[in-house]
């Protein structure tokens, strides 16, 4: 990705991120994240800290196709994009796909987003259910119209399990099937992400984003290869600005020493960069206070 032209100087302050250097370790949606940071007047630093492979062991995947074709699950929650083209690919490759397309034709359908709204219609799939915020928090307020009680609820998970969502479908009676496509693996190379360490070491950025826990996890396991782990949680502790969606990314950053000072609003990374455009516009308004 090129280098982005900072603000100039004139724009700075007339814009919340005043020119600050935000950092952000989101793998998907770097880009989108990068441009929304320019609009407000920031510079992103755009480090992907994981990549999408495979789960190895498929096992507990097909069993849960094979569930799913008997006809013995009720609900089936499409979570992300990539996993909703994993699990129609691993139905193909099986011999399945006729049997899950009967299967979700009398299930109920559920798409969280846009993403795998896009790929269940492209295989012309019916899709009863998209909440109104595409979060977990937002499908829970979704599924709370459905009586969920003595039902198997299938969820494709999004590399790691959405705790919230599928405490409340437990909480709601549902027995939960979850569904492994895809997890998170470190980048095949770390240089870009040890170059950040030292950068956030060195005080070159001054705020870093963290949109899931694997994030906070890999940047740390890669400080540590490099003897740099006390001085990253030094820095992250008390001179970089640590934001983060959800409780369980920033329970994550606690468990290694550090304390978010932003927490976005609601579970989306829109809203994360946005909370930190309102926490800086704080900040510079409580610095001119007499």
């Amino acid at each position: 990705m090129p280098t982005p032209t900072p603000p100039r100087r004139g724009d700075e302050r007339a814009r919340p991120l005043r020119g600050r250097t935000i950092a952000i370790t989101e793998a998907r949606r770097s880009e989108e994240l990068s441009t929304l940071i320019e609009k407000l007047g920031g510079v992103p630093r755009a480090v992907p800290s994981l990549r999408e492979v495979p789960v190895r062991d498929r096992v507990p995947a097909i069993a849960a196709l094979e569930q799913i074709c008997a006809g013995t699950v009720a609900v089936v929650v499409f979570f992300t994009g990539v996993g909703t083209r994993a699990l129609l690919e691993l139905a193909a490759e099986r011999g399945r796909d006729d049997a899950l397309r009967r299967a979700l034709a009398t299930a109920l359908v559920v798409a969280r987003g846009p993403k795998p709204v896009r790929v269940l219609r492209e295989h012309g799939l019916r899709i009863d259910v998209v909440p109104a915020a595409p979060t977990s928090a937002g499908l829970v307020e979704a599924l709370g119209a459905h009586d969920l009680r003595g039902r198997v609820v299938a969820v494709q998970l999004a590399g790691e399990e959405p705790r919230t969502l599928l405490e409340a479908l437990r909480d709601a009676g549902a027995t939960v099937l979850p569904i492994a496509l895809y997890e998170w693996a470190m980048p095949e190379d770390d240089g870009d992400m040890h170059g950040l360490v030292e950068d956030l070491i060195a005080g070159k950025i001054d705020v870093i984003a963290f949109t899931s826990s694997p994030q906070i996890a890999h940047l740390a396991a890669v400080a540590e290869r490099h003897g740099r782990g006390a001085a990253l949680t030094a820095a992250l502790a008390s001179r970089t600005i640590v934001a983060v969606v959800g409780p369980v990314c920033a329970a994550t950053a606690r468990a290694h020493g550090v304390t978010p000072r932003i927490e976005a609003p609601v579970g989306t990374m829109g809203a994360l960069i946005h909370g930190i455009a309102a926490y800086l516009e704080g900040e510079a308004r409580s610095a001119v206070r007499p």
